[in-house]
């Protein structure tokens, strides 16, 4: 009996009744989840919620918007920089350059810029909210579309890899809520990203039509230039190398024509490339400025300097989240357990991820073999029907995490990231890339059918039992009050995640076993961050309010702040412009006529604390810890009044000068007494 042909990736089938019901099924299966990714989106940002940690400056979070869970004080990057300085750019009309700390910055190149209407907005979606809809609601936008797009994009690649919708659906939810992405917030933008971009050269290879082809091409490259604008090296040169690592197996297993190959790479690259290429050109002098400074343009890292204990760590999150998290290096504070963002990592079990790398390696081999015998002098053509496996893909994916592994913990000569381009990756930022490479590589077990002996359940169960007691050892070698919780839990949290991963590489139990592995993952994420409402902490606060009023007639919005930074971060959330506080790159002209001695000190980002000096005493920095400076400097200093010419000042304690006049003294919502001062 003859068999029904079932249509290829881009075939056309004929447009009979039971065609067009089987493509409105295909179309319900695959599009379902998107789309309710898409209404849970629209929901949050309609609802105004985020999971921002404006709450941390508010004495009571409840009644400014805090709707459940605890504000992180850890995320002060959040709450202290990147959303002050977004809400000050809505207030101030979206300006391309604003004086962001002790130089005017170019918003669009800056760490924790504002969102600006430069056309490289167009290439932010994560920052269209802020441009059609205001401060509040632009919040909500920009925080949830990173796990949306993380999401949209990792089901998309998976699906590619699996077409089967509910295993790339488990995955994708999987992929995106890891410990490392909840602590750290940003990073599943870059990762979703990447991978719609992947699919979409991926899709562009194996489509039939060639005007298909060409329009996921320039999608991929559109894509892709969105990728290139998050300006992150560590977190993009690392999925790089599994993105490319994927792309390189897909073409060999899949035997994709070069013509294809190099017609749709090379679009989508050469869109990527002159988009990217255009705004660099645009922006050079605030990039230069950043790649002159020491820390970061300078820096180049090291190999060796990961911690193993933190890489397989990821299951320790849902204790991480409560008060043991709070007891993580409270000594001293320093290396990979600063801080729970520090100290967090994905899903990384790694005695199963070498298992699958073994079974690749035999894979190949087994592979090579069988083409030796069909090629060998007198083998029948029809000898060996070879089955066509993710052969190529498990191997250069593996060789992918390999080599990563190797940059997180062995001690490589600095020309190994030199020829790589790793020496931008500090080895504690590889947890995302190599998170994404063990995922992609169970997607492709999963599509085994010969599976090699390494997978057989003997090794399987040995492999699950030894990622559960990695999980146990990451525990105890992690310096945090282990008291506080079980280990008898801990040690189910990983032999739990080890046992949904193996279930994973078996087609029979992946598509359910995805769907249990993306819960357990939400679990272990949901409570990292809380669900805020609105900018309540800011817009509420009496100081705030008392600033917009003062500057309400549009005048000069510069302000020196001679306070804390939650001071720093209120008077940016007024809608002006503080030149203490953090600067994302210096204007070297200025600070060497500030202090021409030091450098060393301030050609970095930096963030500092004026501290108020006596009339005429010259400019003095100091390091506190790490970026954090002080910085004593006379309130009227000659060059701050002619090259930065501030309007305001406000202290946390009377100031005498004589450049000052006193306008108000205001509580903040904190209590603390505020002093706000016109500059003559």
């Amino acid at each position: 009996m003859p068999q029904k042909s079932t249509p290829s990736l881009g075939e056309e089938p004929t447009p009979t009744a039971a065609g067009r019901g089987s493509a409105w099924r295909g179309i319900l299966r695959w599009g379902l989840f998107p789309f309710v990714v898409l209404v849970v989106f629209c929901t949050l940002v309609g609802l105004d919620l985020s999971g921002s940690s404006i709450g941390a400056v508010s004495p009571t979070p409840q009644a400014d918007g805090l709707i459940a869970g605890t504000p992180r004080e850890i995320r002060s990057d959040e709450y202290i920089l990147r959303t002050p300085n977004a809400i000050s750019s809505v207030e101030q009309g979206l300006p391309t350059t604003a004086w962001i700390g002790l130089a005017e910055i170019d918003q669009a190149v800056a760490a924790g810029g504002g969102p600006t209407l430069d056309w490289g907005t167009l290439f932010k979606p994560q920052d269209w909210g802020y441009v059609l809809l205001g401060a509040s609601r632009g919040l909500a936008v920009i925080w949830w579309a990173s796990f949306a797009f993380s999401l949209w994009g990792a089901f998309a690649l998976f699906g590619v890899l699996t077409r089967r919708p509910v295993l790339s659906a488990g995955l994708a939810v999987a992929a995106t809520f890891t410990p490392y992405s909840g602590w750290w917030f940003a990073p599943s933008l870059t990762l979703g990203y990447a991978a719609l971009a992947a699919a979409a050269v991926l899709g562009s290879w194996i489509v039939r039509r060639r005007g298909v082809a060409a329009i996921l091409a320039a999608a991929a490259g559109l894509i892709g230039a969105a990728f290139a604008l998050t300006l992150y090296p560590p977190w993009q040169v690392s999925l790089i190398w599994v993105i490319v690592a994927l792309g390189a197996g897909f073409a060999l297993d899949r035997r994709i024509p070069w013509r294809r190959f190099v017609a749709t790479t090379g679009l989508a690259l050469a869109v990527a490339g002159t988009i990217s290429v255009v705004w660099l050109l645009q922006h050079s002098a605030a990039t230069q400025a950043v790649a002159d400074t020491y820390y970061p343009g300078q820096r180049r890292v090291h190999a060796g300097t990961g911690a193993l204990e933190v890489l397989l760590g990821a299951p320790l999150n849902f204790w991480m989240t409560g008060d043991a998290g709070a007891t993580l290096g409270t000594e001293g504070r320093v290396g990979p357990y600063a801080n729970l963002s520090e100290s967090a990592s994905s899903w990384f079990p790694l005695p199963l991820v070498l298992l699958i790398v073994v079974g690749a390696v035999m894979m190949l081999v087994r592979q090579l073999r069988r083409r030796g015998a069909v090629a060998a002098p007198g083998a029948p053509e029809s000898g060996v029907r070879e089955q066509r496996e993710p052969v190529w893909m498990l191997v250069c994916v593996s060789a992918a995490v390999l080599l990563l592994l190797a940059w997180t913990l062995l001690p490589l000569p600095d020309w190994v990231g030199v020829i790589t381009q790793l020496q931008r990756v500090q080895p504690s930022r590889t947890a995302l890339a190599l998170g994404f490479a063990a995922l992609i590589l169970v997607a492709l077990a999963s599509t085994v059918r010969a599976r090699p002996r390494a997978w057989a359940w003997p090794w399987l169960l040995l492999a699950v039992l030894a990622s559960a007691a990695t999980t146990l050892w990451s525990a105890q070698a992690m310096p945090w009050n282990t008291a506080l919780v079980s280990l008898r839990l801990v040690l189910v949290s990983g032999l739990l995640l080890a046992v949904l991963f193996a279930a994973v590489m078996d087609r029979r139990s992946a598509a359910a076993a995805s769907v249990l592995l993306g819960l357990y993952a939400f679990a272990s994420w949901a409570p990292i961050n809380p669900l805020q409402q609105g900018i309540g902490p800011y817009s509420n606060d009496p100081f705030v309010q008392e600033m917009q009023e003062r500057t309400v007639d549009g005048r000069n919005p510069r302000v020196m702040v001679f306070g804390d930074f939650a001071v720093v971060a209120k008077v940016r959330a007024a809608g002006l412009q503080s030149i203490s506080g953090t600067t994302p790159y210096p204007d070297a002209d200025l600070m060497q006529q500030l202090a021409p001695e030091q450098e060393e000190l301030w050609n970095n980002y930096a963030q500092y604390a004026w501290i108020p000096a006596p009339a005429g005493a010259a400019t003095e920095i100091e390091r506190v810890v790490g970026s954090l400076m002080s910085m004593t400097i006379d309130p009227c200093n000659a060059v701050i009044d002619e090259q930065v010419d501030p309007a305001w000042a406000v202290a946390d304690q009377p100031l005498e000068a004589e450049c000052l006049s006193p306008i108000s003294t205001v509580h903040d919502s904190e209590g603390r007494e505020l002093h706000i001062y016109a500059v003559r």
